[in-house]
């Protein structure tokens, strides 16, 4: 029995097969089914479960119309003649032998990637080229993250998790390490190299204290040009990096946005030192009272030291787009220090003798810019109480180190003010400014508890909390 055999990616071909069933689903390679897709007398045999047994993409099926199509042939398949009034399959005569080679003839489209022919409908545009169903499954995957495809070369995640580059960039690390996929939200940070969870107590936890010089890039958070950057000095459980590790864990377990320092001022501790954010990013963005709470449970303190302070550097840039601004605010901000220098030592919680050998006080002059003037010529060290030695930042010396949260935000927010004062007004209005009308105007919660708490506010006494 002569038949027309069509097999995947080659042209039909005539061949005999004996007839019997056996020849029959050897051909197909399983058991066979009978289509009749034609107006013409022929069967189309073919395998029962080719799609199901994952045989390749053979031929379509198209209405014979519309052209339109609406199945597809999985595997080997033969054509035969079914005539009408017998109860076999025969041979198929020669002008349908003809014609069939004819309807399923290779096309002339290829793919791209291996150079194979198939039928257009068998081919997938990606990438501005054409996949056969073998070569889009090996050569390309899904994003897990966008579900965007891709080129398996351009997987930047692993092959359990394909990522494309722009989902890695959004949502993932990779740990320096191990190399780990890790996403952003469970990444540890020390500076700003990320690290999987394993191998930052592995790695990171025996050096978790950098030197004294130790600077990384800055990392800035928060929509303002008003950064504020907080050097926390913490004492008394040692100089000991599983413990500052422990804070970091904390700080950093979102982002880098903090890390620790050696300090030779203290005694048995070291400094926590955040990167430059926003009064805002500090209120809600950094973990503030996680810290806090975990450093005293670790046996810290910081007011109660008697050795640390609280310094918070401010932006330059803050201050004014030019130099000059820059300066002229500056100018104010030294003003208001030493104008108001009795009412500031007690905001402090320093000691006037402390001050002298950590933040000295410049002395009043009684014009911003004659304190300026005065602080340039005498070139001025860092242990003074407004730092001008740093190019990028000034820095508020003159607070004592607290564990309490409500003390560091209201100092915060003090610094703030301050900032304001110093930009907004003019020389005459803040040479006219009294300490009750400067505080009149504060209104955040924190700093008027802690105004209260120092008798610096105009206001009923209140309870007071320790210091820690």
């Amino acid at each position: 029995m002569n038949v027309l055999l069509v097999e995947p990616n080659l042209d039909p071909r005539t061949i005999e097969i004996d007839g019997s069933l056996a020849s029959m689903q050897s051909l197909v390679g399983g058991l066979i089914e009978a289509v009749y897709p034609f107006e013409a007398p022929v069967a189309l045999i073919c395998n029962d479960e080719g799609k199901l047994a994952g045989l390749p993409q053979n031929r379509p099926l198209k209405h014979p119309e519309t052209g339109e199509v609406y199945d597809i042939i999985y595997g080997t398949f033969f054509v035969c003649s079914a005539p009408a009034d017998s109860e076999h399959f025969e041979s198929l005569p020669d002008d349908l032998i003809e014609k069939y080679s004819k309807v399923f003839a290779l096309p002339s489209l290829v793919c791209t990637s291996c150079g194979n022919k198939f039928y257009r409908e068998q081919l997938s545009p990606f990438d501005g080229e054409l996949l056969c169903p073998s070569c889009l499954s090996n050569q390309t995957v899904y994003c897990s993250c966008c579900d965007r495809r891709i080129w398996t070369d351009d997987n930047v995640g692993t092959d359990a998790q394909p990522l494309c580059q722009d989902c890695f960039d959004d949502h993932f690390e990779r740990c320096t390490t191990c190399n780990a996929l890790i996403r952003r939200g469970d990444t540890f940070f020390r500076g700003d190299e990320p690290y999987c969870q394993d191998c930052y107590h592995s790695v990171c936890d025996r050096d978790a204290i950098h030197d004294y010089y130790y600077k990384p890039t800055p990392i800035f958070y928060g929509d303002d040009n008003r950064f504020f950057g907080v050097e926390l000095e913490i004492d008394g459980a040692g100089e000991d990096s599983d413990n500052a590790a422990e804070i970091l864990h904390i700080a950093n377990a979102e982002q880098p946005m903090a890390y620790c320092k050696h300090d030779g001022s203290l005694d048995e501790g070291f400094e926590i030192v955040t990167h430059p954010m926003t009064l805002d990013f500090h209120l809600h963005g950094m973990p503030w009272e996680r810290i806090v709470e975990e450093a005293k449970k670790l046996g810290y303190t910081s007011h109660q030291a008697g050795t640390c302070g609280l310094h918070v550097h401010v932006s330059r840039k803050a201050f004014g787009d030019t130099l000059d601004a820059q300066d002229n605010a500056i100018a104010r901000v030294l003003f208001f220090v030493e104008r108001h220098w009795a009412e500031l030592l007690r905001f402090s919680r320093r000691t006037q003798r402390q001050l002298e050998q950590w933040a000295a006080r410049y002395g009043y002059r009684d014009q911003p810019h004659e304190m300026l003037e005065h602080v340039k010529k005498g070139r001025g060290s860092r242990y003074t109480c407004v730092n001008l030695t740093n190019m990028a930042t000034i820095e508020f010396r003159m607070f004592r180190g607290t564990l309490k949260l409500n003390t560091l935000i209201a100092t915060l927010q003090m610094v703030d003010h301050i900032c304001d004062a110093a930009i907004f007004m003019s020389d005459d209005e803040l040479h006219d400014l009294s300490w009750s009308n400067f505080v009149s105007a504060i209104k955040e919660p924190e700093l008027v508890q802690y105004l209260k708490e120092r008798n610096l506010y105009i206001n009923e006494p209140v309870e007071v909390e320790g210091e820690v």
